[in-house]
This record gives structure tokens, sequence and C-alpha cells, in this order.
């Protein structure tokens, strides 16, 4: 399947961004149509991501996707490694998904805050409380730690584990209003650099060869080898 992410370069970059849409439609066009695709899919492109499109731009995740589709749970994976609990772990992944850059176990001083979200130069300490971590014996401990933080400028949103775990958007609700007030947008980069576009064009080249030979000596490939992602920049 080829999926066309065409637009004219800006005179002055980058293009307005282009998330969610009102009810969602943005959202839910991209998803529908980079789904459809069984075997490949090949996203053709006009812009340089990087510059023409802003960090979290539903068309810049998607090229860059492209380019490195295991980046994204490469750097989940990472992240994760730091984390103290299942729920730290839940909480992460969500924010994540939503393209927020988070840092897990985030030390301040002498203490550490279970997830710090960043963009737009502030942050939110999100505080996952769980019954492992944060029983009602640690209750006065935590409220006197975040006091000490608030008073450094610290601003918190804390989750409890017994509603996240019957409700998950329920529970995240609060905290995702909490970054929409402060004015924290997604901004989280790929994990690891895209492959040149020399690199890009060559490779497509050279799969489309493949195939196109595959085709002629037996009508149809059934190498699953040649099914992937590609990107094809105009």
């Amino acid at each position: 399947m080829f999926l066309s992410v065409v637009d004219s370069p800006p005179a002055e970059p980058p293009l307005p961004m282009r998330q969610e849409g009102g009810k969602k439609i943005f959202k839910k066009r991209f998803n529908v149509a980079a789904s459809r695709a069984r075997n490949q899919m090949w996203i053709v492109h006009s812009l340089n991501h990087e510059t023409d499109l802003q960090p979290g731009d539903y068309r810049r995740r998607l090229i860059e996707h492209a380019l490195d589709p295991n980046a994204w749970e490469r750097e989940l994976r990472k992240r994760m490694e730091r984390t103290e609990s299942i729920f730290e772990e839940h909480v992460l992944r969500r924010l994540m998904e939503a393209h927020y850059n988070v840092l897990p176990q985030f030390h301040v001083g002498a203490y550490r805050i279970d997830l710090v979200v960043t963009g737009n130069g502030r942050r939110l300490a999100v505080e996952c409380d769980g019954e492992r971590w944060h029983g009602p014996e640690k209750l006065q401990e935590d409220a006197e730690r975040q006091a000490i933080l608030e008073r450094l400028g610290w601003r918190f949103v804390r989750i409890r584990g017994s509603l996240f775990f019957r409700d998950e958007d329920r529970a995240l609700k609060p905290m995702f209003a909490r970054l929409a007030e402060l004015n924290i947008t997604p901004e989280l980069e790929p994990a690891s650099k895209p492959s040149s576009k020399a690199e890009v064009v060559e490779r497509v080249i050279r799969q489309a060869q493949e195939l196109q030979a595959a085709w002629h000596s037996n009508g149809e490939t059934t190498d699953k080898s040649f099914f992937g992602r590609a990107t094809v920049s105009l």
C-alpha cells in the first residue's frame, strides 16, 4: 500500500501542527490509513520531516515510524528498565503512547519522583500511588516530601493504583488535563536517528528489484523478508 504525505514545503518552516483535531478526526484518519496495509506500507512524502514538521505532528510521526519502526519500542523498553513497579510501567507506556517525554525515577536532591513529564520548558511530577510503595504508613512522608518539592517550584499530580487498575482512562484524565493546563506538549523524538536519504533510496530500489525478480520467476512473492515499511521522499 502507498500512503501519501505530500504537501508544499513552507516558506518559513515548520508547517502548522497537525495532531488529533476536533473529535480526534485526524487521529482517526491516520489510524485508518496506516492500519490498512497487509504486507507493505510505503510512505511517499515531499517534506523534510526534521525541519518542515514539528515534533509530535502526526505526519512526522508516520514518516519517522516508516524510517525506523522499532525506535519507539526500544526507547520504551529502555525507560521501563528504570521504573520500580508494574504500575509505573503502565503509566509510562500510556504517556509515551501519547508522545510525551517521560523521565522515570527522577532524582531531585535526596528525593526521587516516580515519573517526570517534560515539554515546552515545563515539567510535571507524576506520583504513582500503589499499595507496595505508597501504603497508608507512607502517606505522611509522601505529603511532606511533596510539600518540600512544591516550595521549590514543582507541580504534582498523583494517580491512585486502586482506581487505575479498574479504569485507566478515568484515573489518567486529571494527569492529561494538568499537562494541557501547564502547556506541556508531546515532543518525544525517536530513540535513534533514521537512515540517511541516500541509504533509504538505495534500500527501496534494491527491494523493488528483488520484488520484480521474484514476480517474474514465481508470478508472485511469498518471501516474507520482502514485506516491511519504507519511505520515499519526492
